[in-house]
C-alpha cells in the first residue's frame, strides 16, 4: 500500500484530522474497498493505516467492526460480516461516499462570446426556424440524459464492485449479453481517431445493457419493486436517447411524459439505495 494513496484519499475528506478515531475506521474501510479494490477489510488492516500514517488508532478496531455489523433499535447496520473479513453494507456505502470529494475534470474550453465574434450559431447556412427552435430543445434534453447515464453507471460500478469483487467486470461479460459493447470498445481501442469512452464496459453499453445487467444481479437494488421500476423505463429512454442522437424530427410527447416521471421515480429510487 502506498503511503501517498492514502494521504491523497484523506484530502478528499473534510476536517479529516478532527474526526473521531471511529470515523476515521469507516474511511480508512472505503480505501481499502474501493481505492485499493480489495474484496473485503480486516481489523489488522485498518490498525496498519492508522501506523502508517502515525496516527493514535481506534482503541478497539475488532470490537467496533464487530458491533457495526449488527443491526440494533440504537444504530445502523455499517458493514457485512464475512469469512474472510468485512465489506460495506450497501446504505453505509454510499454514505460514506458521500462525503468524499470527487475531483472535479476540467471541461475543454470552449465558449462564444458572441460580442466578439462576426457570425452567431443560428448564422449557420441551410438552416430553418424549426431547426434553430429544436436545437435548443434538443440540448437541454441531452444534457439531462448525460447526467442521467453517468449516474447510472457510477451507481452500477460500485454496486457491482460490492457485489461482485475486482472481478467485477469480467463476470458480467460472461454472465451478461453485452456483446455490441464489447465490440465497440475493441473497435475504439484499435482506431486512433476515436478517444476511449471510460476505464470499463459499462461506458460502452447501451442504455438496455444497463437493464440486462440489473435483471442478472437483482440484488443491485436493496427493493425488488424499485428494481422493476427502473428496469421498466429503460428501454424508453434509449428510445428518446436515440431521437436526439440521430436528429430526428421532434421527440413525442408520451416520450418526454414518460421521461419526466422516470427521473422523479430515478431521484427516488437511488436516494433509497
Amino acid at each position: 500500500m502506498m503511503i501517498d494513496e492514502l494521504k491523497s484519499f484523506i484530502q478528499k475528506i473534510g476536517n479529516f484530522d478532527k474526526l473521531k478515531s471511529s470515523e476515521q475506521v469507516d474511511f480508512f474501510a472505503y480505501f481499502l474497498i474501493f481505492e485499493q479494490k480489495q474484496s473485503c477489510f480486516k481489523a489488522s488492516q485498518i490498525k496498519k493505516i492508522f501506523d502508517d500514517l502515525r496516527l493514535e488508532s481506534h482503541s478497539n478496531i475488532s470490537k467496533y467492526l464487530n458491533d457495526n455489523s449488527k443491526k440494533t433499535s440504537t444504530k445502523k447496520k455499517k458493514f457485512i460480516k464475512l469469512n474472510e473479513g468485512f465489506h460495506f453494507f450497501s446504505t453505509f456505502e454510499k454514505e460514506t461516499a458521500e462525503k468524499i470529494k470527487t475531483e472535479e475534470v476540467a471541461f475543454i474550453n470552449f465558449t462564444i462570446d458572441k460580442g466578439r465574434l462576426a457570425w452567431k450559431p443560428e448564422d449557420i447556412p441551410f438552416l430553418n426556424a424549426s431547426i434553430k427552435k429544436n436545437a435548443d430543445f434538443f440540448t437541454k434534453l441531452y444534457f439531462l440524459l448525460y447526467h442521467l447515464e453517468n449516474s447510472i453507471r457510477k451507481f452500477l460500478t460500485q454496486r457491482l464492485s460490492s457485489i461482485l469483487g475486482n472481478s467485477w467486470e469480467q463476470k458480467i461479460i460472461q454472465d451478461v449479453e453485452l456483446v455490441k459493447a464489447v465490440s465497440i470498445r475493441n473497435e475504439t481501442n484499435l482506431s486512433e481517431m476515436v478517444e476511449n469512452r471510460g476505464d470499463n464496459i459499462l461506458y460502452y453499453c447501451m442504455w438496455g445493457d444497463y437493464g440486462k445487467i440489473i435483471r442478472q444481479y437483482p440484488n443491485i437494488f436493496s427493493n425488488q419493486k424499485e428494481q422493476h421500476e427502473i428496469v421498466a423505463h429503460l428501454n424508453s429512454i434509449e428510445k428518446i436517447r436515440n431521437a436526439i442522437a440521430h436528429n430526428t424530427a421532434t421527440i413525442p410527447k408520451h416520450y418526454q411524459d414518460e421521461l419526466t416521471v422516470f427521473l422523479s421515480k430515478y431521484i427516488r429510487v437511488m436516494n433509497n439505495n
